[in-house]
């Protein structure tokens, strides 16, 4: 009489596999489909502050929303000298560039935040145009854990607006 071999855990293992792999590739295809957006505006935002900004170097990006959409690169001018590129985010595309020199820095705005406001976390900060004026979007969570806002102007640091416990 024959003796047969039990291969169920073997198959099992096999499965256990496949299905953790499937899952793997699921959430890293998700991921990707999910950041393609803001790939594509980075691309494009590069793309126009070279073009229309005349940028010689570019090296950071961020995206501001206020009631205008704007990309905003952070680059060399074809004179060195270091600039932003405020970009609307609307089909014109009009650019907007000014030296780093012409206002506060990230770290002043993050300074007069944090001694005002002493916030919990601060999830961003940004450049953008608030009624035509170039600002420093401060967004952070208070100690009560809830978001606020700080617009500060860009060439002085006066608080523009305000926005506290959303």
């Amino acid at each position: 009489m024959r003796v047969q071999r039990r291969r169920r855990p073997e198959r099992l293992i096999m499965i256990i596999l496949v299905v953790i792999l499937a899952s793997i590739v699921a959430v890293y295809g998700t991921l990707w489909a999910a950041q393609r957006p803001m790939h594509q505006a980075q691309k494009t935002a590069y793309s126009l502050a070279v073009s229309k900004g005349k940028l010689k170097t570019t090296t950071a990006f961020s995206q501001y929303n206020g009631t205008s959409s704007y990309y905003v690169v952070t680059g060399t001018s074809s004179k060195n000298v270091p600039v932003y590129a405020l970009i609307n985010a609307n089909k014109h595309h009009k650019t907007t560039v000014i030296k780093q020199s012409a206002g506060i820095s990230r770290t002043k705005a993050l300074k007069k935040v944090w001694s005002k406001r002493n916030p919990s976390k601060v999830i961003k900060a940004t450049l953008g145009k608030y009624d035509g004026t170039v600002v420093w979007e401060i967004t952070y969570l208070n100690q009560k854990k809830n978001l606020c806002y700080e617009i500060l102007q860009y060439s002085n640091g006066n608080q523009l607006k305000s926005i506290i416990n959303i």
